[in-house]
């Protein structure tokens, strides 16, 4: 642990620390006024009563993955899960059970409106706010994999960000939050966040986007951001774009994976294929919001992953052709 951190840590979380830091914020408030980022009431970036409100909507993760079209198929083992069609549970063969997502909370109205403040409008100051978030749909994703795999080492991976984000935000929003988690000692017990995934340096050149292309990947310039995108521009968008090393070098790793938003899950597939390629099992994610289920919903035309048709709108449960 990094002794200066858990200094600052103590200094800062301290009555005294919080009876300065509650003082400045006043200061500043005068000087530069702010106004809540939900209701637009003034004096702070999340006011008091949306404070508790938006909490009290995050207290008790669900799962998410229903709807998620992009998703990946889940590790064999899951309860219905069995992607080689040779179910060891009983359950249907042919059922396409997704990966497992928890999510924090809906993302419409107050908590959407803060996600995006800390994402786009450089509103670090809410990650005081979202890192507790993230900690309680952290630990119930971990609670989730260990109640059906055992006691498990689990690593916990963040979806990565692009170069472009980092100089667009000046941060990561994810990895903010993360290093939060660390140095306040919420994450959960036996798991180590370590960024396993990465989106290689070259890409976005026209050299890159030209081997992405040649590997099934989207047509060259397809890289920008996801906001706005559909489904099957979203899963283009992403496709082939990231790696987590030489296949079979995380053999045995067993794996979390983290975002902060499950729209398609399309980020998260793109994630998950790149650690599975090397070798690891990635057995469930958790994000701070979900969109609701509605806006995610599969059809048969467009299918949850290549080679599956959808059985009914909205269900999350596909057939394999």
């Amino acid at each position: 642990m990094d002794m200066p951190n858990r200094r600052l840590d103590r200094m800062l979380y301290s009555p005294a620390g919080q009876g300065i830091a509650a003082a400045l914020s006043g200061l500043a408030a005068g000087l530069a006024p702010v106004s809540c980022v939900a209701c637009g009431a003034p004096d702070h970036s999340l006011c008091r009563v949306c404070t508790a409100r938006i909490r009290r909507g995050t207290l008790h993760p669900y799962p998410a993955q229903e709807g998620a079209g992009a998703l990946p198929a889940a590790e064999p083992g899951v309860p219905g899960a069995d992607p080689t069609g040779a179910d060891p549970t009983g359950a249907d063969p042919d059922l396409f059970v997704p990966l497992p997502v928890l999510a924090a909370g809906v993302y419409s109205g107050g908590l959407a409106r803060t996600v995006l403040a800390f994402k786009n409008r450089g509103h670090t100051d809410l990650a005081g706010f979202l890192a507790p978030v993230l900690a309680d749909v952290l630990q119930a994703a971990v609670t989730d994999v260990r109640r059906r795999e055992g006691d498990v080492p689990l690593v916990l991976v963040p979806v990565p960000g692009t170069g472009g984000s980092l100089r667009k935000r000046g941060y990561f929003p994810l990895a903010l939050l993360l290093r939060r988690l660390r140095r306040r000692r919420l994450l959960p017990a036996g798991c180590a966040v370590v960024s396993l995934v990465s989106i290689p340096t070259g890409y976005g050149t026209a050299g890159a986007l030209l081997r992405r292309w040649n590997h099934g990947g989207g047509p060259a310039g397809a890289s920008g951001p996801q906001k706005g995108l559909g489904r099957n521009a979203r899963r283009r968008n992403v496709r082939n774009t990231m790696t987590a090393g030489m296949p079979g070098g995380l053999a045995g790793v067993n794996c979390l994976v983290i975002d902060d938003v499950l729209t398609t899950g399309a980020t998260i597939a793109e994630t998950v294929r790149a650690l599975r390629r090397a070798g690891a099992r990635v057995l469930g994610a958790a994000v701070i919001a979900a969109t609701p289920a509605p806006e995610r919903n599969t059809t048969p035309t467009d299918p949850a992953v290549p080679g599956v048709r959808s059985t009914g709108a909205g269900n999350g449960i596909a057939r394999r052709e």
